[in-house]
């Protein structure tokens, strides 16, 4: 799988867009997002997709000097799963 993320300052907070693409024959069934440990979203893939999108808006605060974190979680057709994360600093 090839995972992208990346995250803005928004208006109010973050604008997080997250995509993943399956490679070979995987397929995704499941793509679980959060921020800072709490849940954005877990997407159920029904049928099973090549490639995934979804941006959130507005999603925290900033606060100058506080790490942040975005993990982003996708299970395949086979059970698998990968996950990849982003990290920075206010």
């Amino acid at each position: 799988m090839i995972f992208s993320i990346s995250c803005i300052r928004d208006i109010v907070g973050y604008r997080i867009d997250v995509q993943v693409k399956a490679e070979g024959s995987e397929a995704i069934t499941l793509v679980s997002t959060s921020y800072e440990g709490s849940s954005l979203a877990d997407d159920q893939l029904s049928p099973p997709e090549v490639q995934y999108q979804r941006i959130f808006s507005q999603v925290g605060g900033y606060t100058p000097g506080v790490e942040r974190t975005v993990k982003v979680t996708a299970t395949t057709d086979a059970g698998k799963q990968k996950t990849a994360s982003k990290r920075w600093q206010d």
